[in-house]
């Protein structure tokens, strides 16, 4: 069967011709230039540790986590997963034992050391990133934006579960 849009069937009058249909006039063209759909963005180690300065425990598992899917890995995904809601549990155990005038930036570095190591270890190197055509290091707005997100839910983990305990009076203040 002939399709009615191609204009070499000659029993079809031309006015009834498909012409391609623009998506818009007023878009700028479509181009592939400087894309490569071969590369991914992938945090370096120095990223990882200042996405868990600026996002806390739930930035360091957020930014360990996408490299593991990044690089393929699911079951190192998953147990960040498992490890870093441990790492939660344990901070809201540890926490309300600590005295009051305990500065909180002790726990913080040891979480973004441990996030470097891991980094490190278990991912790409900053300068396996940069050697490397496939990865590429990711934007570090991308991790200050992300890191202010990880930072309000790991306050609605932390802080919630805190201010409910003083609530009910279990937790004193």
């Amino acid at each position: 069967m002939r399709e009615p849009d191609h204009p070499e069937n000659s029993d079809i009058r031309p006015h009834t011709w498909r012409k391609p249909v623009m998506e818009s006039p007023y878009a700028t063209p479509r181009s592939d230039i400087g894309k490569d759909s071969d590369t991914c963005s992938i945090y370096t180690p120095n990223q990882i540790m200042a996405g868990a300065f600026l996002g806390g425990p739930v930035g360091l598992i957020h930014f360990l986590r996408a490299n593991f899917v990044t690089l393929g890995n699911d079951a190192l995904a998953k147990r960040s997963l498992v490890y870093g809601a441990a790492l939660i549990v344990a901070l809201l155990v540890i926490l309300p034992l600590l005295p009051e005038k305990f500065p909180g930036l002790p726990i913080t570095i040891a979480y973004m050391v441990f996030g470097r190591q891991v980094a490190n270890r278990y991912q790409l190197t900053g300068r396996a990133i940069d050697a490397s055509t496939r990865y590429t290091a990711q934007s570090n707005w991308h991790v200050f934006g992300c890191g202010l997100l990880c930072l309000v839910a790991s306050l609605i983990v932390l802080v919630v579960p805190m201010m409910l305990l003083g609530a009910l009076g279990i937790l004193k203040s």
